[in-house]
């Protein structure tokens, strides 16, 4: 349905079912479209309330970017901690994932150790989640707090990595010139000619192995609830804009927030009933603020052509 309106800028917005697509034009402009011209697709959200071994049957073979899950890890007396099988679960994983799709589980010992040995072939390297609040504090006069997770990174070919680099405090920035000496030990690309290369230090880094992301504030929803920040970093990492993401144990559905926040589709699966309705109400809202901040752009743009 398109609803065309009114005044100095000329603008559509386009609904069809989750689909809403924004776009302004102003006179002057280059190119018919407006430099900032926003467009955006919503994301594709399928979410269910069952086992997913029941789920996936219902996945076409390698319809699956990226796998994003935060298994049960087994190591509490929850109804629902449940190791998972994990023959079963691989023969679905490599089933349902495209061929240079990545499968990224986080895990804690003695889950890492088991989740690791259960496919060594397509482990490829392990990455850290520093916690800013730790854990284990009933055991804290027989061992140190848990202070940190693993996320375990699986893959068959080398999959999409968008390296999402952080700024450093200018301070530590380097500014200068190398000599072609000191590059020749490395690689010749001019032959004998002596040559000064410049640089500039802009500040960007890429990410380490050791991730940094606060803990949810409080209790939070879910028992082992991850950041949002988290989430985003990885689907930003190992996905791109439009690629579908599979939790099949989304628990409150942060995963599910995260896709809707970075454009991704999403499906998610969570067995109990009251993880998933809290899980979709919370997804539900992100939906909805997804949309809200594309609106003032239009408004803005119409306040300056009314002056």
């Amino acid at each position: 349905m398109i609803r065309p309106l009114t005044g100095n800028i000329k603008c559509f917005v386009e609904e069809v079912r989750d689909t809403m697509i924004l776009g302004r034009c102003k006179h002057g402009y280059h190119g018919g479209y407006p430099a900032g011209f926003l467009e955006r697709a919503e994301t594709s959200i399928q979410l269910f309330n069952d086992d997913c071994f029941n789920i996936f049957p219902k996945i076409p073979d390698k319809s699956i970017n990226l796998v994003l899950c935060d298994l049960p890890y087994g190591t509490t007396d929850c109804s629902w901690d449940k190791i998972l099988p994990f023959k079963e679960l691989w023969e679905q994983y490599n089933r349902m994932i495209v061929e240079n799709g990545a499968v990224i589980l986080t895990a804690s010992q003695p889950f890492t150790t088991a989740l690791i040995n259960s496919n060594p072939k397509n482990f490829r390297y392990e990455l850290i989640w520093y916690k800013t609040k730790a854990s284990g504090f009933l055991n804290a006069n027989k061992m140190p707090n848990k202070s940190h997770e693993n996320i375990l990174i699986f893959y068959k070919k080398r999959p999409v990595y968008n390296p999402q680099k952080y700024q450093i405090d200018p301070k530590f920035q380097r500014k200068g010139k190398s000599s072609k000496k000191n590059y020749s030990k490395l690689f010749n690309v001019r032959g004998p000619k002596s040559e000064t290369y410049q640089y500039l230090d802009l500040g960007q880094r890429h990410p380490d192995s050791v991730l940094c992301f606060p803990s949810e504030s409080g209790k939070g929803i879910h028992p082992t609830q991850k950041p949002t920040a988290l989430m985003n970093f990885l689907i930003r990492s190992y996905s791109n804009v439009g690629d579908t993401i599979l939790d099949n144990c989304m628990g409150s559905g942060t995963t599910g927030v995260a896709c809707v926040k970075t454009d991704r589709n999403f499906i998610g699966v969570e067995k109990e009933e009251e993880y998933f309705d809290l899980a979709n109400r919370r997804i539900e809202i992100a939906k909805k603020v997804r949309r809200l901040k594309a609106l003032p752009s239009i408004f803005s743009e119409k306040e300056k052509t009314d002056e």
